[in-house]
């Protein structure tokens, strides 16, 4: 579960980052919403091997 929510933190966090210039008005939100997206992904991705060892 945890590796599925982590997998999709990081899609997300991408695809709103890749797709944020398509978007003039919006183009720093997105960023920074992919940024949160890809930090949390990340994140969850350390808290799962700290807790798996």
């Amino acid at each position: 579960m945890v590796m599925l929510f982590s997998l999709a933190c990081l899609l997300l966090g991408a695809v709103l980052s890749v797709q944020a210039g398509r978007y003039p008005a919006w183009t720093a939100r997105m960023e920074t919403a992919g940024g949160l997206a890809l930090v949390t992904g990340l994140a969850v991705i350390g808290v799962g091997l700290k807790l798996s060892v």
